[in-house]
């Protein structure tokens, strides 16, 4: 995986929300970026 500058802002912002939205245009590793980061606990719509 190419490392993002926003896996450590939304490593961060986990602690302090119940709940992140990760937003960008198609296919720009959104998913992948969320599976990767919170593989325990990871429920997304």
């Amino acid at each position: 995986m190419i490392p993002r500058d926003a896996s450590q802002t939304l490593t961060r912002l986990a602690k302090g929300f119940p709940v992140i939205a990760i937003t960008g245009p198609r296919q720009a590793g959104k998913t992948t970026l969320a599976r990767n980061l919170f593989k325990d606990n990871l429920t997304f719509l």
